[in-house]
């Protein structure tokens, strides 16, 4: 009798191990590079010069629809396109055409020029958004061409860069640094110096919602009436998920920030342990709950998150609601480590991660800034 019930427990065990789903783990080592002329060991700025190929702090990026890479070359005053798969760009926005000049706002201010970018956004149409931080603006090009035919925040002149032009105001902007659009073309501007996030209306220049600033579009005070779930301190790269819910990186809050779609109050943090009244860096100690400095953003479809912790030389993935990261990159799978090119510089470290993006299949990719190259998982 023991044994046929030994016999039939073990077969239900078996069945039961059968129906439980088995999840692959995390890849954390890259499979792809961009701007080292694919070494992993190499972090050169701009390595066998300026060029097609190479790279000078990254520090955004985003994917089209068919899979084609817009990469921020900050430093080198471009937006580089890559065709899905290469690593070679095709395309340069910014430098009239040449790959192999890095000047800011060449021939000028202009629908043309670029100086420092900072953000990239990619509507459903193709067209692009690129917040050109030191022009303190924002430009729109129509799908495939080089030449912007929108400005935010120049109260639409191309030839002007005045910070907060004729005041702080709805359609002004200091140094813009994150974009996003949503699927019904509204667009979000993380104006970084201003302490505030702007929401536009669809082909609209003048904002009329804004986020860190209490409903006030004339105000610029960091962590106005205090650190909580209304304020924001140097909001860098931002994001949506599919429902138009927007994840805000607040940098010198050391936290990031989840505000239900169509409000200006945060309802979730990560990085202060559940706190919306604390902004300590690496709170309780470096771990699977600490920020310190994060930078950049990306949501997947099922709605978990992706950070680059930057002092923390580490991106972390959170499943989706929770503020406990469960894998990490950079580290080795230590989550209380935050060495710099931890083991030396290859496909496994980071050195000041500065933004994420992930392709159509979910593939992450990080821009590791101070290693002047995009790395790419899979």
């Amino acid at each position: 009798m023991f044994k046929k019930i030994g016999s039939i427990v073990f077969v239900m065990i078996i069945v039961l191990l059968a129906a439980v789903p088995v999840y692959a783990a995390a890849v954390t080592t890259a499979s792809k590079v961009y701007g080292q002329g694919g070494s992993f060991t190499t972090n050169t700025a701009n390595k066998g010069g300026i060029s097609a190929k190479s790279i000078e702090y990254p520090v955004a990026g985003v994917f089209d629809k068919n899979g084609n890479l817009y990469v921020a070359d900050a430093n080198n005053n471009r937006v580089l396109f890559y065709p899905a798969g290469s690593t070679i760009a095709t395309r340069v926005y910014g430098q009239g055409g040449s790959f192999t000049t890095n000047t800011a706002n060449k021939g000028g201010i202009s629908a043309k020029s670029i100086d420092y970018p900072w953000g990239v956004a990619v509507d459903g149409s193709g067209n692009l958004y690129v917040s050109d931080c030191d022009n303190n603006r924002v430009l729109v090009y129509p799908a495939g061409s080089t030449t912007a035919l929108r400005v935010y925040g120049q109260g639409g002149s191309f030839t002007t860069n005045t910070p907060n032009k004729g005041g702080i105001s709805a359609n002004s902007l200091y140094c813009p640094i994150g974009v996003a659009v949503d699927k019904k073309g509204n667009v979000y501007i993380s104006d970084v110096d201003n302490n505030r996030v702007l929401y536009y209306p669809f082909r609209s220049t003048t904002a009329t919602r804004v986020y860190g600033q209490g409903g006030s579009f004339t105000t610029n005070t960091v962590n106005k009436g205090g650190i909580s779930a209304d304020s924001l301190y140097y909001p860098s790269l931002i994001t949506l998920d599919k429902n138009s819910n927007v994840y805000v990186v607040d940098y010198f809050n050391n936290r990031v920030l989840y505000y239900p779609s169509g409000s200006t109050t945060a309802t979730r943090v990560a990085g202060q342990g559940g706190s919306l009244t604390t902004n300590t860096a690496n709170k309780g100690g470096i771990s699977a709950k600490s920020l310190s400095y994060p930078w950049g953003i990306a949501v997947d479809g099922s709605g978990n998150l992706y950070v680059a912790d930057y002092d923390n030389n580490r991106v972390l993935y959170y499943p989706m609601g929770s503020s406990t990261a469960t894998t990490v990159y950079g580290q080795f799978g230590s989550f209380t480590a935050n060495t710099a090119n931890n083991g030396g510089i290859s496909a496994s470290s980071l050195y000041y991660p500065l933004a994420v993006a992930l392709d159509g299949s979910g593939n992450l990719y990080v821009f590791d800034g101070d290693n002047n190259r995009v790395l790419g998982y899979k």
